[in-house]
């Protein structure tokens, strides 16, 4: 068949898959060809010999194509062209064709090899038809999506990888995992290794890389600042006929995941309402600086605010917000100190200072700091046009003196400050060793006072009240005391507090209540009791805050017989300023059973005018404060303007602790209408009393009344 063509092996040429030509340079005339050839157009090999290779494409290539075809190869040596076949009835195959040329001393040919492309184009459309179903696979998931083929080169990127990193499609399209036009940030916002990067590791290792947390600070505002993103990266592996064909890498948006943790720790670690370290957080800080030990000393100052609970009673718990903000405002310039802050309660803060040094210098460090956040909030505080004036009190402990580890060393300030408080407001006080000791005590007093209770071993004594203008008792105030079967006679002035602060006062009140009620029930029977006179019981702050205190004393008269109107419940003004709105229920409820009420030690608390006339209070007792300087010309000023107070509200003044006789005339003077104290008589058992009203003289020698004076007998009653 290619026996014209010397060149080639006829027998090599016939078992070849590609076509063979053997073209005329100057016309494209076939002058042979092998069978591969003539099935690419559909035919056979001598039906081709004599037409031009133009003929047989499409679309067809005239000589003057040919003759630039043939210029081509001869300055390249060989041309490839693209083209496709046409056979007899019209199929096309499309072919990829490679022309040389051949010169021998008998012949010059153009020799073209033809290789069938169809498949080729096939395995195109179809790769190009996967690739754009990946791609819209890719675009349509929820999820951040690139695709690197095995180099690394980004071949495939979904609308919200481009958002995820701040970047345009064009601006990470071809380029390579390996250098990435983002930077990858580890958890703790240091820039991360590319090698580390989940995509490097999975094209690396050949397997998934999962659930990577890590960062990306994508550019925002046209480049000009930026914000960082938190995601969670995974990169698996794609396999391709050649084995690995290169890696997805998926990323999650852990963003508002990450700021809702931040925000709940925060809400851990800070005080929402005054951005200090809670108490949780700040034990914590304190445990750890007591931890560091080597020569290091840790004091701290446990501040309480002095009652701050008014300020909420008063003025509403939005006020009372507004001010702790403010005390933590004042206190947060102490950190730029390196002192650490923390709110621990309600109205109570912890400053912490760590330093060195000796102890001496350490503890004056100390005073001066609790100095000055006492100074600091002693500064009026303006709301509103609401001018507040607070005070506080701070106690102090330090390492390594009054602890060695975080835990007792705030137990140590605790106790220092409730020590302070014992003495009054604005105290500043350091941890002192024996107050472990008083503390122990008191547990002690407190357990044998509940006995005593329980086995009612304590007694009332009661102390005549005389009308100054007749000389009568007008009222007895009754006393309770406890004779400790081992430590002998125990002062009210220490075991009532003790007892208002564990609870058992109510117990003592109870067991009190009932005394008064049996001894008036008797002296009623045989007509002892003056008539008209009038014990009054003196109402701790539990017991009157308590719903059944009302009920409970009903109840209690009910059993003995006695009628309420022989009752005076006395309370005090920081009592009755508690709760102003609550305490003025509960009086307007006495007051219809019939029982009068006394307002104790008036002058020294609030001494707020608005609520006297409102309340249905019938005695003001004056502290013996105030008469026991009457020398001292502000207390006898204080004193008149009390007494004309209560005359003009129509309620009985009753002078405590009168002592000598130039006291009892400048009360009668001034218009006071009942004395008590130890100038009339000292505070009596039981049978002593029923004595001293059996006599029923006066103890002293009175003047006649001034026309016109009041004349209202009562009686007085107190647990202190």
């Amino acid at each position: 068949m290619l026996g014209s063509s010397p060149q080639l092996s006829a027998a090599v040429v016939a078992l070849l898959d590609d076509g063979i030509w053997v073209l005329d340079p100057a016309s494209g005339t076939i002058l042979d060809t092998n069978a591969a050839a003539a099935e690419q157009v559909g035919t056979v090999p001598h039906l081709l010999v004599g037409r031009t290779l133009g003929e047989l494409l499409t679309p067809p290539m005239s000589v003057a194509e040919w003759i630039t075809v043939v210029r081509t190869v001869d300055h390249l040596g060989a041309h490839t062209i693209a083209m496709s076949l046409v056979g007899p009835d019209g199929a096309v195959t499309p072919a990829e064709v490679t022309v040389t040329r051949h010169r021998t001393d008998d012949a010059d040919v153009i020799v073209a090899r033809s290789t069938d492309a169809s498949e080729r184009l096939w395995l195109h459309a179809a790769s190009r038809a996967e690739r754009d179903r990946l791609e819209s696979t890719v675009a349509s998931l929820g999820e951040a999506v690139a695709v690197a083929d095995r180099s690394g080169r980004i071949c495939t990127v979904n609308d919200l990888f481009c958002q995820m990193v701040g970047l345009p499609a064009e601006r990470i399209l071809d380029r390579s995992v390996f250098d990435p036009p983002w930077t990858a940030l580890d958890t703790d916002g240091t820039p991360l290794p590319t090698e580390s990067t989940p995509a490097v590791l999975s094209l690396r290792q050949h397997q998934a890389v999962r659930d990577v947390d890590m960062a990306v600070d994508r550019p925002v505002d046209g480049g000009t600042r930026s914000e960082r993103r938190w995601i969670r990266a995974t990169a698996v592996p794609r396999s391709g006929p050649g084995g690995l064909d290169g890696t997805v890498l998926t990323l999650t948006d852990l963003t508002e995941t990450r700021r809702t943790e931040q925000y709940l720790q925060r809400l851990a670690t800070s005080d929402a309402l005054t951005g200090l370290a809670t108490r949780p957080r700040i034990g914590e800080i304190v445990a750890t600086a007591v931890e560091l030990g080597g020569g290091t000393r840790v004091g701290v100052l446990h501040v309480d605010i002095d009652n701050f609970r008014t300020v909420n009673d008063t003025f509403g718990p939005t006020t009372g917000d507004r001010v702790l903000a403010e005390v933590a405002t004042r206190l947060r310039d102490l950190e730029e100190r390196r002192l650490d802050l923390g709110r621990i309660g309600v109205d109570e803060f912890l400053v912490v200072l760590v330093g060195d040094g000796p102890s001496l210098t350490f503890d004056a460090r100390l005073r001066r700091l609790g100095e000055e956040v006492q100074r600091r909030l002693e500064r009026p505080l303006e709301l509103d046009g609401l001018e507040l004036h607070l005070t506080a009190s701070v106690g102090i402990a330090r390492t390594p003196d009054d602890g060695t580890d975080g835990t007792t060393l705030l137990r140590a300030a605790e106790r220092a400050l409730s020590a302070g408080r014992h003495a009054g407001r604005h105290q500043l006080r350091f941890y002192d060793a024996s107050l472990d000791e008083r503390t122990r005590e008191g547990i002690e007093l407190d357990r044998d006072l509940r006995l005593a209770v329980a086995q009612r071993k304590l007694e009332v004594h009661y102390q005549p009240i005389i009308d100054l203008h007749t000389g009568a008792v007008a009222a007895a105030e009754a006393l309770v005391r406890w004779t400790h079967p081992e430590r002998g006679p125990i002062s009210p002035a220490n075991f009532i507090p003790a007892a208002e602060a564990t609870g058992s006062i109510a117990a003592i009140g109870d067991l009190v209540l009932n005394t008064v009620a049996e001894d008036l029930a008797g002296w009623n029977a045989v007509s002892l009791f003056p008539h008209g006179a009038r014990v009054a019981v003196n109402i701790s702050t539990s017991e009157f805050e308590h719903r059944g205190f009302v009920d409970r004393l009903a109840a209690t008269l009910d059993r003995s017989d006695v009628s309420p109107s022989q009752i005076e419940l006395e309370i005090t003004e920081t009592l009755l300023m508690e709760d102003l709105t609550t305490s003025a229920l509960r009086l307007e409820a006495l007051d219809e059973l019939g029982f009068l009420v006394a307002l104790d030690d008036f002058g020294t608390g609030y001494s707020s005018l608005s609520y006297l006339h409102t309340l249905p209070l019938h005695t003001l007792k004056i502290d013996r404060r105030f008469v026991g300087d009457l020398r001292d010309g502000r207390s006898s000023t204080i004193t008149r303007a009390i007494l004309s107070l209560a005359r003009n509200l129509g309620i009985v003044a009753v002078a405590e602790g009168v002592e000598t006789e130039e006291q009892r005339r400048f009360l009668t003077d001034a218009g006071c209408d009942q004395v008590q104290g130890f100038l009339i008589a000292p505070p009596l058992p039981k049978a002593a009393f029923e004595r001293f009203l059996a006599e029923r003289r006066p103890l002293v020698q009175l003047p006649e009344p001034a026309a016109g004076a009041a004349l209202a007998p009562q009686a007085d009653f107190h647990l202190a």
